[in-house]
């Protein structure tokens, strides 16, 4: 494993990760822009998504070191324009269901990314996995999105996304030789204290379901930084992607919240 420049021989990858400037930077900046975006409109808040799901096209690749990281950024770029488009020009359910749609269509080209690579298709598998969790990441990023214009769905973006946030800034506090340990009850915990905030200042009858939504957040955003962060990139952009992955995979549960809002 390549010693960073700068960092201590003692210090493990998963530390250096989690404790970056450009992840935490990343991640916090990303759960701003979409939560004030979903305050302000869901196409605010898909304009959010797009431009930090852009800048997550841009490291991803580098953040799992994929062979041909160019293609592969490109192929989510293409998707993440594509759900832009699904979030800005058609807001109702129908619309989101057309998420899939740009999601097979994203499938299709990594597959012809692959098809047209000249250097012997070298870890085939791990790119087209690598590129299919860029895609799912993207997804859920832009469920919170559709989330914004229901009644109340401003509020489940705010949880759901606070709380992976919350839990990205408790991994960097927390001492390395109890992160492990210690990263899922606090973040569940914070994910908790966020829904109770925010279902106290909406009102009672979204209380149980938005402190259902952080509990669930907390602890799906601890699993998304607990598999990333054994990663070891001094990439900055792959750094900035790993804070922006953190964040936006949580968002469906946005999305989930809001459905059981109004149903």
């Amino acid at each position: 494993m390549p010693v960073v420049p700068g960092a201590s021989l003692t210090e493990s990858p998963a530390s250096r990760l989690a404790t970056s400037s450009l992840a935490l930077g990343g991640g916090v900046l990303t759960a701003a822009l979409v939560v004030i975006g979903a305050y302000a409109g869901s196409d605010v808040a898909a304009y959010a998504v797009l431009a930090t799901g852009l800048a997550l096209a841009w490291g991803w690749p580098l953040l799992l070191g994929l062979p041909r990281p160019t293609g592969t950024s490109l192929v989510l770029a293409a998707a993440c324009l594509g759900m832009a488009g699904v979030v800005v020009f058609s807001g109702d359910d129908d619309g989101m269901q057309a998420l899939s749609v740009v999601l097979a269509g994203g499938l299709v080209l990594a597959f012809l990314h692959q098809l047209v690579r000249t250097d012997g298709r070298e870890d085939l598998t791990v790119s087209l996995a690598g590129c299919s969790f860029g895609l799912v990441l993207l997804a859920s990023g832009m469920f919170s999105a559709g989330a914004a214009p229901y009644d109340q769905g401003d509020a489940a973006v705010a949880v759901a996304i606070g709380a992976a946030a919350l839990g990205l800034l408790a991994d960097a506090v927390l001492p390395e030789q109890h992160a492990v340990e210690w990263s899922w009850p606090v973040s569940v915990l914070l994910g908790v204290l966020v829904g109770l905030v925010v279902g106290l200042v909406t009102g009672d009858l979204s209380l149980n379901i938005l402190l259902l939504t952080g509990l669930v957040a907390g602890f799906a955003g601890a699993a998304i930084r607990r598999v990333l962060r054994l990663l070891d990139t001094d990439d900055p952009a792959g750094r900035l992607s790993y804070g922006i992955a953190a964040v936006l995979s949580t968002g469906v549960l946005a999305y989930a919240a809001q459905y059981l809002i109004n149903r």
